[in-house]
């Protein structure tokens, strides 16, 4: 696979899914988020350094991901939607993805072997020396940025994105902008134009979720704190684990003092902003194409109705579901989940919210012999990770026998080689199957239906054709 071009960080969940999605439609497994022999093996000398030296040269090595404040004027929006559209083969296929991040609409993806195109990706800029808990620092030093970027593509919205909880190492040197598409780029069109005949269906993963923003332009919006283990109350109000955190890093304060949020928006990363479907309505209607909108608030509200999706798709093949195989953030290999045979749960982060629904799943759902969990490491103790007792814990509510895959439990959250790990213990996972045939829309349609309306998943069809 080529790299990414300056401006789209590897390290986020848009170009990871990506990848590993493209991946599995070359019937390859993905086995580097980095796509960087380099990188990989600094991952694997990494772990073996003192925990100070660990974090350093982790945020270092984020900030080489980063562009300059300058180039932000230059960034070439058309350079990047024709990397993400570069990642799948020209062919026909029945249906495509349009919107979200998510990483179980990448699982199901990824079974009826269709394309997926984001709406969103993070844009890094470095800023040496920044402070992650001055906010209104962060907010002032990036108003320049923002209007860099506007101007760069009028096609986008700018959501400035400063969480020191989650981010913390690598808010240290550098800032973060998620850009989200309101028209589609040119790229983005001419592809689905080639690849997507009349008739076909393109899907709308459309995540409602929303956060309180602070409104800097017609397009752009500054974002503190992010969907995860602290509550948004949390990082606007404080609390004795905000105290607590601050404290064990040695920051002298309580809590934090944000920009006073003026609004609610979509969430930066996970949220879909509905400006795009403009652009989608009239291509489809231009192409006689279905235009369905898959709509959901939290992000892993898609994650269970995936897993029983695929038991029901498996069960109707005659397959006996014997695996569970957890994905955490990006570290998810579609291709290899679907030769094991296994059901996939895809996890948001390793923070407590993730542990409670893999621990609740497990204590409703029988049948798995075997339970095999990744663990996404990003440096950072923060208000809500889930520890490893907390992994471990949740685990035991399993009935068979369960397994790490490419975590080091000493070194979590710090286990920075995991990134590399993870592929590695995945291929040694036995028995392997052909791949199935591709999960079809008559079938998925109905199941996500069943299966999603428990977890508030709603399925509309925008237009008349096809119904």
């Amino acid at each position: 696979m080529s790299r990414p071009p300056r401006g789209i960080a590897r390290f986020d969940s848009a170009a990871a899914m990506v990848q590993a999605l493209a991946s599995a439609l070359n019937d390859e497994p993905f086995t580097s988020p980095s796509q960087s022999p380099v990188v990989d093996k600094l991952m694997l000398l990494l772990n073996g350094m003192p925990r100070k030296s660990r974090e350093r040269i982790y945020a270092f090595g984020g900030m080489a991901e980063g562009i300059g404040r300058r180039r932000a004027s230059q960034l070439d929006f058309e350079a990047i939607s024709e990397w993400v559209t570069g990642q799948y083969a020209d062919r026909h296929y029945p249906a495509a993805f349009i919107g979200s991040s998510n990483g179980a609409m990448i699982h199901l993806a990824a079974a009826m072997k269709i394309p997926w195109l984001p709406q969103t990706f993070l844009c890094p800029v470095r800023a040496l020396g920044n402070d992650p808990d001055y906010a209104q620092r962060a907010f002032e030093e990036g108003l320049g940025t923002v209007t860099n970027l506007l101007d760069a593509d009028p096609r986008i919205a700018v959501h400035h994105m400063h969480d020191p909880n989650q981010d913390r190492l690598m808010l240290q040197q550098m800032t973060y902008f998620r850009l989200k598409f309101q028209r589609l780029p040119l790229a983005y069109r001419e592809f689905l134009l080639r690849n997507l005949p009349r008739g076909a269906t393109l899907y709308v993963n459309r995540c409602d979720r929303q956060w309180p923003v602070t409104r800097t332009g017609t397009r752009s919006v500054f974002q503190f704190g992010a969907t995860g283990g602290a509550t948004e109350a949390e990082y606007f109000d404080g609390s004795a684990r905000v105290a607590e955190y601050l404290g064990r890093y040695g920051i002298p304060r309580t809590r934090w003092e944000p920009p006073r949020a003026t609004e609610m928006a979509p969430e930066a990363e996970w949220g879909f902003d509905p400006a795009l479907l403009e652009d989608l309505r009239e291509l489809a209607e231009q192409r006689q194409w279905r235009l369905v909108e898959i709509s959901y608030v939290e992000p892993e509200a898609l994650s269970v109705p995936t897993a029983e999706i695929y038991k029901q798709w498996y069960a109707e093949q005659g397959v006996e579901t014997k695996r569970l195989l957890v994905d955490s953030f990006l570290l998810s290999d579609p291709h290899t989940t679907l030769a094991l045979r296994a059901v996939p749960l895809w996890l948001l982060f390793g923070v407590e919210p993730s542990a409670a629904l893999l621990e609740r799943y497990l204590t409703q759902t029988e049948g798995f012999d075997e339970v095999d969990l990744m663990l996404f490491s990003h440096g950072t103790e923060g208000v809500g990770l889930a520890t490893m007792q907390r992994w471990q814990q949740a685990l035991s509510k399993a009935a068979g026998v369960t397994r790490l895959i490419g975590v080091d439990a000493n070194r979590y959250p710090r286990d920075f080689a995991t990134f590399t790990r993870f592929a590695r213990d995945l291929q040694q996972l036995k028995p392997r199957f052909q791949s199935p045939l591709p999960m079809s829309l008559d079938f998925f349609e109905p199941a996500l239906q069943r299966h999603g309306e428990p977890w508030g998943i709603k399925m509309r069809v925008l237009n008349s054709h096809g119904v």
